[in-house]
């Protein structure tokens, strides 16, 4: 009986969890994002970074997906005139979505 209730509200959790739009990946564990991104497709899979800013001891902790990042680095390296390319850059793919510049 113990193990049929835990177990109901592990489904519960897990249900309340899936359906929210709001999730605050930040708050999850490496084994929870690793549950949640396979469940999803490549470009929603979400990563999390701890950074030190500078002059601070403190650690914060970024979470994006992974089209996220290819959209800053894109962003970025177009904002520093570093692409020499002369195209739309080594990350961008022609279709929209996740591209490595590789089709």
């Amino acid at each position: 009986m113990k193990t049929s209730l835990k177990l109901l509200f592990a489904a519960l959790i897990l249900a309340s969890c899936q359906s929210s739009k709001n999730v605050s990946f930040r708050q999850m564990t490496e084994e929870e994002l690793i549950a949640y991104n396979s469940t999803v497709p490549l470009g929603d899979s979400v990563f999390c970074f701890e950074d030190v800013r500078t002059g601070s001891h403190i650690r914060k902790k970024h979470c994006l997906t992974l089209q996220e990042i290819i959209n800053q680095v894109n962003d970025n390296s177009h904002a520093l005139g570093v692409l020499n390319y002369g195209g739309p850059g080594p990350f961008r793919s022609s279709g929209g979505g996740v591209g490595f510049g590789v089709d």
